[in-house]
């Protein structure tokens, strides 16, 4: 016992050490096999998930037991419903014996139970031998019983941190509060389990906290439906800032009932924590279950789950905080460039209505005339038409430059999308040559279609006014920076390319090497990009191409 209570120490793999623990029950005396069952509270089930011996070799391995104590029902589910041990010497004598393996005769089912007396899974030893175990021998099974509770504790451990890391990590390519919502909630929701799951934050303009994220009826309702400070025990914890653990939440003083996910009686258990950001509650995070229909099985909220789920909270103020400074930021910035923008457009829609006014005015004379001339007539005709063109397109570019950050994300095939647009926008007539590549392992991303097909389109554009009879070549590919995955779109002339001292600038408002435009283009694909939560480099070489690469964060899931 002492070598193996060592060995678990150091093994970190779950799955290894609940196997060495069922080999170890293998040497009691005459036992043939050895099955750790994990109860699966959501679907109220034992799973025979780990195991050493016959029974466990000849593929019982993931054989799913409903938990009950009635009899014939099997004394595993009895021993889960129960918490209690069982050691029988003819399996066929007792009342809650199912026939499973026809050559079984003694057996030993013990509970692992976990601090707040939940069962977490069931050990079972069995013989071919009748009267095959003893007092001594479940001695030992409570013990090994014990180790596996503190195995199962263990993982349980290591995959609430590394969520909480992954999610940590996530929070740093959120570029949307939705989204930043929607993975705050799946992560609960992979951590934690829930059949509800809602999150409310502060709106100032209404002096509540409102509805802005729910897995379940309620999310029809998101904007719609708040609390005041104090209404309720989610308004409670939006006004004092601490959080509130309650099983059968109706015998709570606090509790109202007034929006919840499904009716107040079947509330089993109810976890809510408070989203604290610059030392203000800024909203409430909160989770429900559902009372079961199976009474024999336990889903009341721990403890542990309330300081889980103060981490994930805190996690999404970080990241709330993080995006709101970043949006202050990027409108900061562009609002100085706002300016810009405006005194030049001005100038430049101010010289076109200019030769405008000139075009009509020699228009008028013309028609004044008793003799009209066509060709002249024609030739303002066409002036007007290339002048008035010319202000549309700086309306639009001034246009474009400032929704750029305005974006919608949804999930979409990149692959298919960035096809799509470069078999449309490049000339079909073109002297330049396409060599489109498309990656098979692209991730998942979740982008606006509209945007980021203008931001393809200004780079498409720019390398074929720049390498007319070239080779212009779009790629896509993915891209692993430490453990971020992202998602590349390339971009690539075999122009003259770009000098090192402009790579910089180039993306800058105002800066260009067209004659065409404001030389906003490129500052119009960068803020796309930007608000996409990706970036967007040069890495071409003077005289061999430019080459534009995109990254755009990858989402994690599907």
């Amino acid at each position: 016992m002492g070598r193996l209570i060592q060995g678990i120490a150091h093994e970190r793999d779950a799955g290894r050490a609940l196997t060495r623990i069922c080999e170890t029950a293998l040497k009691l005396p005459l036992a043939d096999s050895a099955m750790v069952a994990v109860m699966k509270n959501e679907a109220g089930v034992l799973e025979i998930t780990y195991g050493a011996g016959a029974q466990f070799d000849a593929g019982i391995g993931g054989f799913e037991i409903v938990v009950d104590v009635g009899d014939g029902l099997g004394i595993i589910p009895y021993v889960a419903a129960t918490a209690e041990s069982v050691l029988t010497g003819n399996v066929l004598q007792h009342p809650h014996y199912r026939l499973r393996n026809p050559s079984t005769r003694s057996e030993i089912a013990v509970p692992v139970i976990d601090e707040y007396g939940r069962v977490r899974a069931v050990l079972n030893i069995e013989s071919d031998s009748e009267d095959a175990f003893g007092e001594e021998d479940l001695e030992d099974a409570s013990s090994l019983a014990a180790l596996t509770g503190m195995v199962l504790d263990r993982q349980e451990e290591d995959a609430r941190v590394e969520a909480l890391i992954q999610v940590g990590r996530s929070m740093e390519t959120v570029v949307a509060e939705t989204d930043l919502i929607e993975r705050v909630m799946r992560v609960a929701q992979e951590i934690l389990g829930f059949q509800a799951c809602s999150l409310f934050l502060y709106d100032q303009a209404l002096d509540a906290y409102v509805l802005r994220g729910s897995v379940s009826r309620l999310k029809e309702q998101i904007g719609q439906i708040f609390y005041h400070a104090g209404e309720g025990c989610t308004g409670w914890v939006c006004e004092t800032g601490r959080p509130v653990l309650l099983n059968n939440p109706q015998s709570d003083s606090r509790w109202r009932g007034r929006y919840v996910e499904f009716p107040s009686e079947e509330i089993a258990s109810f976890l809510a924590v408070p989203i604290v950001s610059r030392g203000h509650c800024s909203g409430c995070l909160r989770l429900l279950r559902r009372q079961p229909e199976n009474r024999y099985l336990d889903v009341r909220y721990t403890e542990s789950d309330l300081r889980i789920l103060e981490a994930i909270a805190e996690q999404f103020a970080v990241g709330l905080d993080n995006l709101r400074s970043l949006e202050r930021v990027v409108r900061s910035e562009r609002m100085i460039a706002w300016g810009e923008l405006s005194a030049k457009s001005s100038h430049m829609i101010g010289n076109r209505v200019f030769a405008l006014r000139g075009d009509v005015n020699e228009l008028g004379y013309q028609l004044g005339r008793k003799e009209t001339n066509l060709s002249v007539i024609r030739e303002l005709q066409h002036s007007l038409e290339i002048n008035v063109t010319r202000v549309e397109e700086i309306l639009q570019e001034f246009r474009d430059f400032i929704t750029a950050t305005k974006i919608e994300l949804a999930p979409g095939d990149l692959n298919a999308f960035v096809e799509e647009t470069v078999r449309e926008i490049f000339p079909r007539r073109s002297k330049a040559k396409l060599d489109l590549k498309l990656a098979d392992d692209l991730p998942k991303v979740r982008f606006d279609a509209r945007k980021l097909r203008r931001a393809i389109s200004e780079l498409l554009e720019n390398a074929l006014v720049f390498d007319p009879t070239g080779i212009i070549k779009v790629q896509t590919t993915k891209v692993q920076q430490n453990r971020t995955v992202w998602a590349g779109i390339e971009v690539s002339d075999t122009g003259p390319g770009i000098p090192h001292e402009q790579k910089t600038l180039i993306f800058q408002p105002f800066f260009s090497g067209r004659v065409k435009g404001m030389g906003l283009g490129l500052s119009i694909v960068k803020g796309i990009v930007d608000a996409h939560g990706g970036g967007i480099w040069e890495q071409g070489e003077l005289g061999k191409g430019a080459k534009f690469m995109i990254l755009l964060p990858a989402r994690d899931r599907p």
